[in-house]
């Protein structure tokens, strides 16, 4: 018991340590053995023998993420799909909470966005697989909420507006804190005003009216 305890407590290092480095350096910037020599390990393949290659790797940073963001994202996506049409800030809200939460919680939340932004950026098709298997049945239900919402927005219309959004969202959410030093100054508000400001710019876009 006392080694498996051991073994798992190495694991989550490692884990970590890669979601660290990817934050920091892109994905193709960190090697497995890079992974275990900063992870403080004595082996150093020890990133290889706990998860096999580079998309083992990303394959349970992605799954330690979605452990954290997934139970929200459930709760507030099964109240919306019981009840009547939602309104879009309802949508809005339930898509963006998980994501933005992570600003504020766990100790690596802010990493873990800045992680996804390089992930979202990758249009390798190894990586677009990876996105897929984990993602594109969430992205369906977010489509089928905002049609509720938007019954009167072509599909094809409301696809294009919704990849804008989660690339906004992303990547927003990642570099959040640049609006501390901006053109402007330090124009960063709290954090509650700053999600609702978040939520007005995305609803805008989504619910705009189309111009042809």
């Amino acid at each position: 018991m006392a080694r498996a305890h051991q073994g798992e407590t190495t694991r989550q290092k490692i884990l970590l340590t890669a979601l660290e480095l990817y934050a920091e350096q892109g994905l193709e910037g960190v090697s497995l053995r890079a992974i275990s020599a900063a992870s403080g390990t004595r082996n150093s393949a020890a990133a290889h023998y706990h998860f096999g290659n580079r998309l083992g790797v990303l394959e349970s940073v992605i799954g330690l993420i979605t452990d954290t963001t997934r139970p929200r994202f459930e709760s507030a996506f099964q109240a919306l799909e019981s009840g009547p049409p939602p309104s879009l800030r309802d949508v809005v809200r339930a898509v963006s909470t998980p994501y933005l939460m992570l600003t504020r919680t766990p100790e690596w939340g802010p990493s873990a966005l800045r992680f996804m932004a390089h992930l979202h950026a990758d249009n390798t098709p190894e990586i677009v697989q990876l996105l897929n298997r984990h993602f594109r049945t969430d992205i369906e239900r977010i489509e089928n909420q905002l049609h509720r919402a938007l019954p009167g927005l072509e599909r094809e219309t409301l696809r294009v507006r919704l990849a804008f959004t989660l690339v906004n969202l992303i990547h927003g959410a990642a570099e959040v804190d640049l609006l501390s030093n901006t053109p402007f100054g330090d124009i960063r508000p709290d954090d509650d005003t700053l999600f609702e400001h978040f939520l007005d710019f995305i609803e805008g876009g989504l619910g705009f009216p189309p111009q042809r």
